[in-house]
């Protein structure tokens, strides 16, 4: 099984990808490839070498030149511009991570740090059915009829980061976070009932987990009536409401009549 990891230049992201891919799932095959390719940032290659990897064979690809045979992950991490194309039938993540080119040696730790937090994400990944995509989405009204299907409010749904889960191109499933401080307040995890059982909603959930981890957050809490056992299984406890973060209070989820009997559980993002 292989991930291939693409950027437009393959001189930055996707390099610092593939080498902490490897660093930590040495069982997997990683790849990593651009439209435009150059050469490897002798930043990134610093910033890898920081943590203990050795990139110093690595080098620039063209993402039509790369071995495609067994690829069955497609990570894009492009934030500003058209990332490469990728035509084969596989599942596909969409990771936009501000490119550090032309910054200092923080500006790349700091898309070290972030990627190094979504690779938690890749397992959940990895076991989607084919074709699956996760990336984030601005389209709060396409999501609307779906949470109101599976009797979720969709009061505050404007202050979250959301992500959708799509199956052949057809909406599948969804996610979001809202940030408040160091803290965040998942909500809206739903999964059409078609798609159930698949691991969308594990993989849903990891995404914004990885994410939450990315920016810094500290712990990440969330409201259920009848999910407790599941988001049990991924990590979180139930705990008092007078134990959130006070700052949540902020979020129309706490403030929410339709909330009122809901477990509240809490994640702690912390090292």
């Amino acid at each position: 099984m292989s991930v291939l990891f693409l950027c437009v230049a393959n001189s930055a992201r996707s390099q610092l990808a593939e080498g902490l891919a490897r660093a930590r799932f040495p069982q997997l095959r990683f790849q990593s490839a651009g439209s435009r390719p150059t050469r490897p940032n002798p930043l990134a290659l610093e910033a890898l070498r920081e943590v203990g990897i050795d990139a110093s064979s690595h080098t620039s690809k063209l993402v039509d030149d790369i071995d495609a045979d067994g690829v069955e992950l497609v990570v894009t991490l492009c934030a500003e511009e058209v990332c490469p194309a990728f035509l084969r039938p596989v599942r596909r993540l969409h990771w936009p991570i501000p490119d550090p080119a032309g910054g200092d040696l923080d500006a790349f730790r700091t898309a070290r740090r972030r990627i190094a937090a979504r690779l938690a994400a890749l397992p959940a990944a990895l076991a989607l059915p084919p074709r699956t995509m996760i990336l984030p989405t601005d389209d709060r009204a396409e999501l609307e009829p779906l949470l109101a299907a599976c009797d979720l409010p969709v009061e505050g749904l404007a202050d979250a980061r959301l992500v959708v889960a799509r199956l052949d191109g057809e909406l599948a499933g969804c996610a979001g976070l809202e940030v408040w401080g160091a803290h965040g307040l998942l909500r809206s995890v739903a999964v059409t009932p078609a798609h159930r059982g698949k691991g969308l909603g594990e993989a849903l959930v990891a995404d914004r987990l990885a994410w939450a981890r990315g920016e810094g957050l500290e712990s990440v809490s969330l409201l259920t009536t009848g999910a407790s056992l599941f988001f049990g299984r991924l990590g979180f406890t139930p705990v008092a409401r007078d134990q959130l973060p006070p700052v949540l209070a902020g979020s129309t989820q706490l403030r929410s009549g339709c909330c009122a009997t809901a477990t509240a559980m809490t994640v702690s993002l912390r090292a």
